[in-house]
């Protein structure tokens, strides 16, 4: 049997997408580091391996008769050491002993904000990566993308796909948990109704992962991951009038962050499963629902 091993399993998306490529039917060896991690990776019936992404040398063991690898796990925050360690050294040890290890592809689940915390403007697959940043998570991200491409020139086949504001029902900042801090705190004054964001349903990533590890054409390309570009007002609007919250307009200008959205599309015949539409409304109804 394809044996996956997967990164960040146990996370809100790294679930999602590990869940997906075992439907697929293949095998998933989850890389974990404590009991509660062991415990989930095992309701879900995945071979739970212990391993730290800081500590190279427990890499090579959790490799051995790894087909593919999924890698999801990253680090956010202020710490940028910390960031630097998980997010860069620790994809480039992965990378490298999953070189060694003959692994036939490499999938790595990055994120739109390596072109920096506040995007450019018609950002695509081609826009530079961001050199520095005031967010750990954005810069470490871009770095550990260039350290990707180090092991790829050495014979690593890779993907890189580039998520943006990964949203779900369940376990999702951009989703439910959302909807929690509207109901405890209103409208976000940081937010301005016009901003436009790329945005992306959890179950949609899933299925652009599933054609990452599996498309012959995938192969050491990187994907936008993004079903489509929202506004807040759009996105977060008919939650807070569900919650009786003013929709509030900060003193500065929008900010358009819009993506170039379509090579997934084109080039491996990705086709969504949930709609923005019916996203919003799941939400709503959550919002509605006490």
């Amino acid at each position: 049997m394809t044996t996956v091993l997967v990164t960040g399993a146990t996370g809100h998306a790294g679930s999602e997408l590990a869940a997906r490529v075992q439907r697929g039917g293949f095998q998933i060896r989850a890389l974990v580091r404590s009991p509660e991690q062991r415990a989930d990776a095992e309701r879900h019936g995945w071979e739970p391996v212990q391993g730290d992404l800081t500590k190279s040398e427990t890499l090579d063991p959790v490799l051995e008769g790894i087909d593919f690898v999924l890698h999801c796990a990253a680090r956010g925050g202020p710490d940028l050491a910390l960031c630097r360690s998980v997010n860069v050294e620790g994809t480039r040890a992965l990378a490298t002993r999953a070189l060694k290890a003959r692994v036939k592809r490499f999938v790595h689940i990055s994120t739109v904000s390596v072109h920096g915390n506040d995007l450019p403007r018609y950002v695509d697959e081609e826009t530079p990566l961001v050199a520095a940043d005031p967010e750990p998570y954005c810069v470490t991200k871009a770095q550990a993308e260039v350290a990707l491409g180090e092991i790829r020139a050495l014979g690593l086949e890779t993907v890189v796909l580039r998520p943006g504001m990964i949203t779900h029902v369940a376990r999702s900042q951009w989703g439910n948990e959302m909807v929690e801090r509207m109901r405890s705190n209103g409208w976000y004054k940081e937010f301005h109704p016009d901003d436009i964001m790329p945005w992306v349903h959890t179950l949609n990533l899933a299925e652009m992962t599933w054609l990452a590890l599996t498309h012959p054409d995938a192969a050491d390309e990187t994907f936008l991951a993004v079903d489509r570009n929202v506004s807040l007002r759009e996105f977060y609007g008919p939650i807070a009038e569900a919650l009786g919250r003013p929709v509030l307009t900060p003193d500065r200008a929008p900010q358009v962050s819009e993506c170039r959205v379509g090579k997934i599309a084109s080039k491996l015949g990705y086709r969504p499963v949930r709609t923005f539409e019916e996203t919003v409304e799941a939400l709503v109804s959550l919002a509605r629902a006490r």
